[in-house]
């Protein structure tokens, strides 16, 4: 498998890794995205370490690792991010002193007054059988509907599915899977809450960026006469920078990004004609297709709900958006953790 990461992919996997990495060793750490590749900050025993990532998706070959090796050798503070690593490979880091974390809680991490080595784990998805759909693009649009309304874990199947766009089917087996993983639990009232802030966000974030967002419609288009286009409740919303500039008062937006209701082929039609708006690869206007129903989840019009915008930063890589996510971030978790003590 060729193990190339693109952009938005690569910010999805090191903030899985992140995520599991606090699990496992109990580190906190933040992904800071850089002009040409991604840096993180890990927070130990009182000190802060930055690191470049060196990001693979798959690492099934010892030759691999002695050329990541010497070839940051002698550079910058080099962590090497993965997919689970392997007994073998992960022992194989540590002799040739190449530090790294994984998307299982493994991990390497090795500087004077620090040593952390935790190796053995595998994700709750290599244990569970492949029918269980967590992260599937429709538990992801269900994830994504229980971070804007916490109130629909406890809705009618029927109600979360017209709110979430997605069949009643796939609800149960997604729950479970939820359940499962220490996500989502039944307080003693018998009623469902999201468990995990954090990690709930952060891993549905990682799952938009790397699984669903690239089955939506997108396109990118550049104008000169766009500054007049506003949203129409019901219909589209700012994501992105726009979205975070209305949400934080501390962005100055250089791009726009536009999610549109696209079941009605008319509304991309018009703002194409009367905006003047030319197909370009690298165009400043982003629009994507709204995947939950169009009418719910307004209340933070005229942006789209906090955790979407802050997906698309994390998935941006530009460097100015990482003290703005880290502030949705901590929006985002303390408006979870008031609606689970309700």
């Amino acid at each position: 498998m060729n193990d190339t990461v693109f952009p938005a992919d690569e910010a999805s996997l090191v903030t899985r890794a992140l995520a599991a990495l606090r699990a496992s060793a109990g580190v906190d750490g933040g992904l800071l995205p850089r002009q040409g590749g991604t840096s993180v900050l890990l927070h130990i025993a009182g000190r802060a370490l930055r690191y470049e990532c060196a990001v693979r998706r798959k690492v099934d070959r010892y030759g691999l690792l002695p050329d990541l090796a010497q070839r940051h050798a002698g550079g910058p503070k080099t962590l090497l991010v993965s997919a689970p690593l392997s007994a073998e490979m992960a022992g194989r880091c540590r002799e040739l002193g190449l530090e790294f974390i994984d998307t299982a809680g493994n991990a390497y991490l090795s500087d004077p007054g620090i040593y952390i080595w935790v190796t053995g784990r595998k994700t709750q998805e290599e244990l569970r059988p492949a029918r269980e759909t967590a992260t599937s693009p429709a538990a992801l649009r269900m994830m994504f509907a229980f971070l804007a309304a916490p109130t629909l874990l406890n809705a009618s199947y029927r109600d979360l599915a017209a709110h979430a766009g997605i069949s009643t089917g796939v609800i149960g087996k997604a729950l479970d899977a939820l359940q499962a993983r220490g996500l989502v639990g039944t307080g003693p009232d018998g009623r469902r809450r999201i468990l995990q802030p954090e990690q709930f966000l952060n891993e549905w974030a990682s799952g938009y960026l790397g699984r669903l967002k690239p089955r939506l419609a997108q396109y990118r288009f550049a104008s000169a006469d766009f500054d007049r286009w506003s949203p129409a409740q019901g219909s589209s919303a700012w994501g992105g920078e726009v979205g975070a500039a209305y949400l934080t008062k501390h962005l100055q937006p250089r791009t726009a990004t536009i999610y549109l209701d696209m079941s009605d082929p008319t509304l991309l039609a018009s703002m194409v004609r009367e905006y003047g708006l030319r197909e370009q690869a690298e165009g400043h206007v982003e629009v994507v297709e709204m995947f939950w129903h169009a009418r719910s989840f307004v209340e933070w019009f005229p942006t789209v709900p906090p955790h979407l915008v802050y997906a698309d930063l994390l998935g941006s890589g530009d460097v100015r958006h990482v003290p703005v996510a880290q502030q949705l971030a901590g929006q985002i978790v303390e408006r979870l953790q008031q609606a689970s003590e309700r």
